[in-house]
Formats: C-alpha cells, structure tokens, sequence
C-alpha cells in the first residue's frame, strides 16, 4: 500500500507533544553566554556617540558590540536598490526597537545590567508614524534618499482596462483598510552561535524556517564565505513567514560569538517579538470594480497604499505581489493597479502568511459582494459566472494547468447551507463567502528555481532524506519520508529526516511562499527515485534481469520468485560508501522568473484555490462578532498526507479569523500598546468555532504526485468572508479591519449613542465641577498640554540614572496566621509584598511596577482559605481561595441565585488554567490593565503629575474609563469586584499594629483604578456576602475581545421582587470596565424600583438611566452603548422568556 495519500502523524509528534523536542534554546553548550539587545527609544533620532565602557567593566560581561565592530554592510534581502538596513544601527535609528548595540554576558541578568550602563547620545527627529502622515509635504524624510518617503511606487496595467472600463454598465467602489498584525509565532526568535576558531566555522542553531538565508546573510554581513558558516538541526516552534529570511538577530549573536570566541545564546522575549521583529504589512486600498448587468466583470482599477515600516524587508516584493493579485481570482477584460510603499518609523513590514493577498483579497472579495448586491445577483452565482478554467493565462501571464475555483464555490456553498441560510438577511445572522488564489512557490530571487535533496540507503535496510530546509510546522518532514518510503518501498518508520543541516544536505531555500511541497517534494523524489534505480539495477544484475522488472516493495527487491533485502544491495551498489548509498536530487523549474518591471509572467508552477463561507451572529446590542460555522473548501491537487493538509487549513482560517474580529497592532507616536499576549488579541482556542476543511480530489501536471501548496492560502479570504457574512446579518458594510465592536456598533445604531450620551449633561451643582473640569484638562491636551507634558515626562526619563535590573526575590515565607503575615510585612514593608496566586505580582515585576524582595505567601494561611457560610447564610470567602474552588462552590447543586451569578462569572473571568491559581483577594487588588501602564509609558500614574495620561489622546476604544476617568482614563479591571457591588458585598481588611480589623463595600475598597485603599501591610483576609443578598435574582453579562480577557465593559444585576413576582422591590446594579472604581449605577437602580420586570420598556429605560453621569472619550462613546445593552440583556435574563 502507498505511503502517499495516507494519514501519517507530523515528524517529532511524541518529542513535540512531550516536551522532549529540543529547541533553540534548550541548546546548551560549555562556556555559553547569553546575550541580549540595546534597542532604539526613539522613533527617529540621529545617534551622536555610544560610550560603552561603564558595560565593559561590569562583572560577567565578555562583550559589547555596536555598528562600528562590524563590517560596513547592509542586509541583502531582495538585493539593490532595495538594501538599506544594518545589523546594527550606523549613525540613525528609524524606529522604537531598532538594535543599537549588544551585549554578551555570564548571565541574561548580568547583560541586561550591562545594557543598562550603554550611554547613547540621541538627537531626536521628528517622525513619521503613518503612512498618510508620511506622504504629506511636510512629513519628515525617513530615508534622505527617498522622495516623499515612497520605498517605491508600482504601476501596472493588465488586459485591455480603458475598453473594459467602456464596458462596464454597473461599478463599486471603496477604501479597504487591514492592520498591521504580529506573527506571534509560540517560539521566539532565539540563535545559538559558536565560532570554531581552528577550523574557522561559524556553528548556529537558529529557529528559522529557511536555513539557507540566514546562513547567507550572516555570512554577507561578517565577511565570512557562505561554506563557513553551518546551520544545525533544531525543532522550530512556528514561523508564518517572521522566519522566512534572516530575523535582524542572528548576526548580532553571530559577531559575538566571533568576538568572546564563545558560544552565545540569544533569545528575544515576548515584548521584542511584538515590539521589535517584522510584523505584516498594513495596507489601504482604494477599489473600483466594474461590470455588465449579466454579471460579467469588466475590470479593476486599485490604488494601494502600503505601510512598508523603517526598512526594506520583503515590502518590495509584497508590493509587486500586490499588483498582480488586483487582476484575480476572476477572468477580467482589464486591471489597473498602482502601489506606493511607504516608509514610516513603525517596525518594518516583512514576510507574512499569504505575502499581502489577505491584504488585497479583503478588498476584491468584499467589493464582489457589494458588486452583486448592486446587481440584484447572488454573491456565488456572480462568482461563478466569472471563475477561470483549468488551461487558462490570466491577465498576468499566470498559467492555470488546474483550477478548480468553481468546484470549490459549489461544495462550500453546499457544506455551509447557503440557500436556507441566506433567506436570514438582517437579522443578526449571516453567511458569507470569499474566494482566493495563491502561487504555490515563487520563482523570485536568486536560485529559487532549484531546490535539492539527498537520500541514503543504509545496510539495514532503512532510508535518510537529507534536506537543508526547515519544518515550522508545516509537516513537510513528515512528507518527505512518506515521498521517499513510497519510491523505495519502504514503510513510514524505514525513513527518517534530517533536516536544517547545511553541511549534510545539499542546497534548499527552505519554506517560504507555499513552496514547501512543490520544491522539496520534487527534488525529494527525484533523489529517491535515483536511489531507487541504482537498487533495481543491483538487484538485476544479482538476479540476471533487466532492470524494469524489479520492484522495490516491503523493504525488498523482487523480481519473479527472488527476492533480496534492499539493506543487502546497498553493499554491491556502485556508489556505496560505508554501507550507505547516497543519491543526491533536485528540482529545477522550468517557470518564469518573476518579472518585478511589468508584472507579467508565470513564475510559480502550480495556483491552488481556495473557498471558505462562515456563518456568523452579530449582538446588536454590543457589536460583537461571532462566527459560528466556518468551512474551508481547498483545491490543492492531491493530498498527499491529508491529515496534515488539513491541519494547514484549519490553523491558517484559525489565523485569518484573528485578523478579521481582533488582531491589530496599536502605535502611539511610532511606539507599540500592545506587546503582548494580554494586550493583543489572538484567538483562543475556545473563541474558535468549528472549522471544516475540505481537500478537493483532483491532480495539477506540474506538482508533485499532483499536489499543490496549501500553506498560506486558507489565510487570505477569511476576513473577507466575515466581513461578507455580517453584511448580509446586519444590512451594514464595514470595509476597515478587525471588526471589533467599536466600529460595528455606531454603523448598527449610528444615531443612538451620539443621542443618548450627550442629552442631558450635568450642569455645577448637579455632579459637581469635576466633569467641567475633565472637559478642560481634556481640551487643554489637544491644545498643547499633551505635547507639554509628554515632552516632560519623555526628559525626565531620559535624565534619570538608568532603570536597575528588577531585584532577584530574596525569601518567600510561609506564615501560618494572619496575625504572623502582617507581622512579618510589616517589618519590613518597603520591601515586602503579599504573594496570592502571582498571575498579576510576577508580571508587575517584569514590567518595574512593583520590585519586592521578601514575598508573604498568604496561601499558606488556612484562615484565609476558608469558604463557608455563617448560621444566618451569609457567605464568607478567604482572601486566599483560589477562583476556581469558589466557582465550584458557587456552581454547587444548592448555590442560591447570587451563587450562580457569580459561578458564570467566574466561569467568564479567566481560562480554567489561572482560576486554579489566582486568588479572591489577588483578583480584587490587582493592579490596573491600562495598557500604556503597563508596556512603560511614562504616564501620570507611573511617572508622575507632570506627566500625560496616553489614553485620552491615543488608543482608548476598549479598557478606559466612560466616566469618572480625571488625570487617569484605567479602571479597575476586577470582574469579580462588579459581581460582588451587586451583591452588598462586604470587604474585610486586617491593619497592621493594634489597629482593628476594617468592613466595607467593595467599591470603598478602592482609592482609584486597580488602587486598592489599603494601608501599608494592611492584609485584605475576607469577603462576606449576606444572606439576602444570595437570595435576590442575579445576573452579569460582560463583553470581552476573547476569551479569558478582562472585560471592556460588563454589567451584574442583583433584584428582589414583591409577593406577586413580577415588581422590582429592591435592585443593585454595578457596571464594570467603565470607571476608576467598581460602579454602582444608582440612576439605573431608582428607575427599577417600583417597575416591572416582565416591562419591555421599563429596563430599557433603567439600562439607559446612568447614561447621564458618563463623560466618554471619543474613541469609547459606543462603549456607554454596549454596557447599556449589557445591562439590557442582564434584565430580561432575569425577566425569563
């Protein structure tokens, strides 16, 4: 039986899935040292001196590098005129997070200290942090030889379009927007590098999905022959194209390995991989689309603009990519597209799953909806009435041996349940649907036409495919034993892989541009097939035949009624050497090279096609999107291991989901908000709905055994598929990624919050001279004050002695009583912390919020574990019990109303992994999640009252205050503090000293956002919540950006009804993610009473009532919306159906 086409697990799948698998940095070899990266402060500054002496002489540190001990040389990437990055910045840094020096040390704590003694002189430019700002007059350069800041500007015209445009009786139009978006590939960039001076060999293991570039770059930028430097074998923990080149790291930890004549370990940290490695290239698009009234397209006309960051990377090729992409997946009569990139001082844009199609297939799928609505035509219909047939040249020169496009319309047209579901327009529940074309590999750069493999056969009778690429997870290891036991037949566990060894492999490029299957497939079997005759021809000459009749099958060659062990062979083959019988292979395309001048060619051999229809429900109350079902219908020619195949389709939707309803990174003048897990929003695996993928049958003549690539296709038309299915749920098109809420809600109900939020608003007297006072400040920031107070604060920063290395934590001690922990806290208590689960302490070290040295584990106190109830039924809950063992305890088969409330809650409040060790008290007294607080912005409550608050000027959509938000826009990001307000909640607090203990509400318990009113060694030891309380019906609703995400806005509900169950008697109300404090919203409250609950308009009318205390921010109006119809919806939980 064949080895092909059958379902076989990816290579390493018990090391992977065990944690045996050895990474890049479970390398370790003698003498190593770590070493870490001075990065960039300044978007755009001149450098004017770096003194690196105070590093020097620091203990444990071997070596300091910057621009000047390295060669004078550029990255290549794509070659000139596009060169025009070093490896360490030369005299100028372009943006926040460009590598100005490096240092390698005993320790990562010792060259983080050494980092901090660098002394950098900066003269600050101004900058360019977008790509409109940087187009304007006035913008400063960014390169001084770049004109208007354009990298570079493509113009392309396909087809015939000034007659397809006179054809055209019916056309669209519109801007398309896509962000940018992080890889966040698992693994980080990390190298290892040692340099072996006798033998003058550069040693890396590098986390790379391309070997072969890397060793060139490294070799280029140190001036070494590229045979001199030598690529190990290592697991790789994902790559999506952060990987397909040289990842601005490798020759840094290369030069000091050279320099310490050491092995050197450097691994970037999560906050580098957002805030200092490529990211995907956002792109604005500006779209026109015509057509007949039958549906027949005429043309395209695209003006793009891309965002191609700092540097060259792949932003070039992307570009040129792009203008092709224009003029398909459908047979046009003219395309004509014009692309500038655009240097900005943000990160540089680099390869990215998909290569910019995602970008420019949101915009020509979305647009073919809006095109068939216009034309009263179904949007499949009209898609299938313009597909392309298998034998087809595109506009572009592209050949199409199989195209299956229309095949893959109907099947997930069918699998989705297209028909019924569509009669659901506008309703709130969707379908939709996008198409999409992808190369499967790209004839592009210099010797991407080869690609090579060897393949050993040993005397055992087992088989070795050497191959220079890498597996990312793409399971290409694993295709290439089952290509290799299929031509020797041999069985899967015969073959085994070595890849990533540049020594032991022949040349391969590695994976990039889906040409993983295509190239080494090709060049795999080549070399197997070699080795395959050279043991026929043995085997004949032993056996007295002709060659063509012997076959190799289950591990030998027979022919007739003999038979021999191939292992046996291998010592009468002609070429054997030590019991191995090696034949090399290889892969030569026959395509085009890309022609990067007009656009025009066939520079891939095969283009697979993709389908992907999703179903969706929109929650007009917050705008939130969900998908609901999700198919992915894949014309990729023959699977040939089709569980890995489909492993391909799922996670690339999975990915092009993120991009659709979160991910996007978030810039304040050029520095990024979000770098990290918390802050960006990636899918989790429970945000996920199920997700079909279907492989097509069907054979391309040009791919291996008929396979086609399927690596980055199924990421490029999921966004436009969602988009397409909210259109037709919600009658509304939104045409800028992601579609969060905040943009989907004022196009749902545009009049409504802009209505609501401003009627009424509070004159002196009625809240008092505060909300005066907070338009003020708030006007005065966009008059000047921000730019003061920013410039302040930035000066004050740079003035200060560098930040020391958080201290290591001295004790941890394990008190048995309260009495004993505060004690102990409060010996010491500039120093001291209480320790609780440490889901929020740990990560406030690493981000110099906080720096105890003596932690109090207040889990080892079993009064504050205690969880019970009092003879009256009042609830007591210990500081120290753990989330979880409180959401069983309140999910109990006898929990009251209140109970349940809060078991949702919590099931809500976090993922299952953190409730089992975040505490009660840890989870009120957390510190607040501002973003710009937290990624060390020099902001009011981090810095100090001259300086600014980030939010009210920047990115405040999701997690800033709509009211109560004076110097400081944070909240308190306790769900659990909003459940407990509404349920009287009582928080007790035991002081140090003789002092009594101190009862009070939950919202007393704080001073401002995450700012607990505590004083010093004061130990938060319960929360009680009455009897009464527990009785009453509860509710909470919270509106989150994925799952386990502290809330953007939520709402609990607690109510008491009169005799004849239906009249409000007595209500709580607490909204949370709203105001500095837990808020109890006492307007809504009074406007319940007396009410009923079974009065449609009576709780529209309380959910709306506390709209007059608000005082929004522009970019959170819609957020005084979404937690009024969460509090809505919270009601007529209660009310039953």
């Amino acid at each position: 039986m064949s080895v092909l086409g059958r379902r076989v697990r990816p290579n390493q799948w018990n090391e992977r899935t065990s944690g045996a698998a050895v990474y890049t940095t479970d390398v370790v070899l003698p003498g190593m040292l770590e070493a870490r990266i001075l990065r960039s402060p300044h978007p755009h500054a001149d450098i004017r001196s770096i003194d690196t002496s105070r590093a020097e002489a620091l203990s444990g540190v071997a070596a300091v590098i910057t621009a000047d001990d390295l060669p004078d040389r550029t990255y290549l990437h794509l070659g000139d005129p596009f060169r025009d990055r070093f490896a360490l910045a030369r005299g100028r840094v372009r943006f926040i997070g460009e590598e100005v020096a490096a240092v390698a040390a005993r320790t990562r704590a010792d060259a983080d200290a050494a980092l901090d003694l660098i002394d950098v002189a900066y003269k600050p430019r101004a900058s360019a942090v977008t790509a409109q700002f940087a187009r304007v007059g006035e913008a400063p350069t960014v390169h001084d030889d770049a004109i208007g800041n354009l990298a570079m500007q493509v113009v392309r015209s396909y087809g015939d379009p000034d007659t397809a445009r006179s054809e055209a009786e019916v056309t669209v139009s519109g801007h398309y927007a896509y962000k940018p978006a992080a890889h966040v590939c698992l693994e980080p960039h990390s190298t290892v590098a040692r340099w072996d001076a006798a033998r003058q060999q550069l040693d890396l293991w590098v986390s790379t999905q391309a070997p072969y570039f890397v060793r060139k770059e490294v070799a280029h930028l140190l001036d070494l022959d590229m045979d001199q430097v030598r690529t190990h074998p290592v697991a790789v923990g994902g790559g999506f194209g952060a990987k397909a080149k040289a990842g601005c790291h490798e020759v840094i930890a290369a030069a000091l390995a050279i320099r310490t004549k050491r092995p050197v370990r450097l691994v970037l940290d999560r906050d580098e991989e957002f805030a200092a490695t490529a990211v995907r290239h956002a792109f604005g698009v500006q779209l026109a689309t015509g057509a007949r009234r039958d549906g027949t397209l005429t043309h395209r006309d695209g003006y793009v603009t891309v965002d191609n960051g700092a540097y060259n990377h792949a932003g070039p090729s992307v570009a040129i990519y792009a203008t092709m992409l224009a003029a398909g997946p459908y047979r046009l009569g003219g395309c004509e597209t014009a692309v500038s990139l655009v240097y900005t001082n943000k990160q540089p844009g680099a390869s990215f799953r998909g290569y910019g199609n995602p970008q420019m297939t949101f915009a020509t799928e979305s647009q073919i909806d809006e095109l068939a609505e216009k034309l009263a035509i179904d949007p499949i219909e009209l898609r299938l009435l313009n597909t392309p047939r298998s034998g087809d040249v595109t506009l572009t020169g592209w050949r199409l041996g199989s195209a299956r496009l229309d095949e893959c319309l109907r099947r997930a047209r069918d699998e989705i349940g297209w028909e019924a579901k569509r009669e659901l327009a506008g309703g709130g529940r969707g379908v939709g649907v996008a198409a999409a074309v992808h190369v499967s590999g790209a004839n592009a750069f210099e010797h991407s036409e080869l690609s090579e493999a060897a393949v050993e056969v040993h005397d055992d009778g087992t088989a070795r495919v050497c191959f220079a690429g890498a597996d990312a997870g793409t399971g290409q290891a694993a295709l290439l034993r089952q290509i290799a036991a299929d031509e020797l037949g041999l069985t899967f566990d015969d073959v085994s892989v070595t890849m990533m060894d540049s020594h032991d492999a022949p040349q391969g490029l590695g994976a990039w541009s889906s040409r993983g299957t295509m190239w080494s497939g090709h060049a795999t079997a080549d070399a197997a097939r070699g080795a395959a005759r050279a043991l026929k021809e043995t085997a004949a000459a032993k056996f007295g035949v002709g060659s063509a009749q012997v076959t190799l099958v289950g591990g030998e060659a027979r022919s007739g009624a003999d038979a021999v062990p191939i292992g046996d062979l291998v010592a009468l083959a002609e070429n054997e050497s030590d019991g191995c019988l090696r034949v090399e292979g290889r892969y030569l395309t026959d395509v085009d090279k890309m022609d990067k001048e007009h656009g025009l060619g066939h520079f891939s051999p095969a283009y697979s096609f993709c389908v992907q229809a999703v179903e969706v429900e929109v929650d007009h109350a917050t705008g939130q999107v969900k998908v609901v079902d999700a198919v992915t219908v894949h014309d990729s020619g023959a699977a040939l291991n089709p569980a890995a195949a489909e492993g391909q389709a799922v996670g690339a939707m999975a990915m092009g989901l993120g991009a659709a309803l979160g991910e996007e990174l978030v810039y304040e003048q050029g520095r990024l908000v979000n770098p990290s897990l918390l802050d960006y929003p990636a899918p989790r695996a429970s945000d996920l709905p199920p997700i079909r993928a279907i492989l097509l049958d069907g054979h391309d003549p040009a791919g291996p055994y008929g396979a086609k690539g399927i690596g980055e296709i199924g990421v490029v038309p999921t966004p436009a598929a969602v988009a397409n299915a909210v259109a037709h749920a919600t009658g509304v098109r939104a045409r800028e990624l992601p579609l969060t809420p905040e943009k989907l809600l004022p196009l749902l109900n545009p009049h409504t919050s802009t209505a609501r939020v401003s009627r009424g608003r509070p004159r002196p007297g009625a809240l008092g001279w505060e909300m005066i006072w907070t338009d003020l400040m708030r006007s005065l920031y966009g008059r000047g004050l921000f730019k003061l107070l920013d410039r302040r604060a930035r000066r004050r920063r740079s003035r200060r002695d560098p930040a020391a290395p958080v201290p290591e934590i001295e004790a941890i001690e394990q008190p048995a009583t309260v009495a004993a922990a505060v004690e102990a806290c409060a010996t010491r208590p500039d120093g001291s912390d209480y320790l609780a689960g440490g889901t929020d302490l740990l990560v406030a070290r690493q981000q110099r919020l906080t720096a105890p040295v003596r932690l109090i584990d207040t889990t080892s106190v079993r009064e504050l574990r205690r969880l019970d109830e009092t003879p009256g039924g009042d609830l007591r809950i210990g500081a120290a019990v753990t989330l979880e063992d409180l959401r069983r305890r309140m999910s109990a088969p006898d929990a009251r109303p209140g109970d349940s409330m809060l078991s949702d809650l919590l099931e809500e409040l976090a993922t299952h992994q953190i409730r089992e060790l975040a505490t009660v008290g840890g989870n009120l007294l957390q510190e607040k999640r501002c973003a710009f607080y937290r990624n060390g912005f020099p902001c009011y409550k981090r810095s100090g009252w001259t300086s600014p608050c980030y939010a009210v000027l920047g990115d405040h959509r999701f997690h800033h205050a709509v009211l109560g938000g004076h110097r400081c826009q944070a909240v308190t990001p306790s769900d659990l503090a909003t459940g407990l307000l509404a349920l009287d909640a009582v928080a007790e607090s035991v002081p140090s000293g003789s002092k009594p203990p101190r009862r009070r509400e939950i919202d007393k318990l704080y001073a401002g956002p995450g700012e607990p009113d505590l004083a010093e060694a004061e130990l938060l030891t319960q929360v009680s919540v009455p009897a009464a309380a527990r009785a009453r019906l509860a509710a909470f609703e919270k509106l989150r950006l994925y799952a386990g995400d502290f809330a953007v806005c939520s709402a609990a509900v607690s109510l008491a009804l009169d005799e004849d169950g239906a009249t409000i008697a007595d209500a709580r109300v607490s909204l949370g993610a709203v105001a500095p404090k837990p808020y109890r919203a006492t307007r809504s409250e009074e406007r319940l009473l007396g009410a009923s609950l079974h009065d449609p308009e009576a709780l529209r009318e309380a959910s709306w009532a506390w709209v007059y205390d608000t005082q929004p921010l522009p970019g959170n109006v819609w957020k005084v919306e979404a937690t009024c119809g969460l509090l809505l919806r919270a009601l007529k939980r209660l009310a039953g159906p």
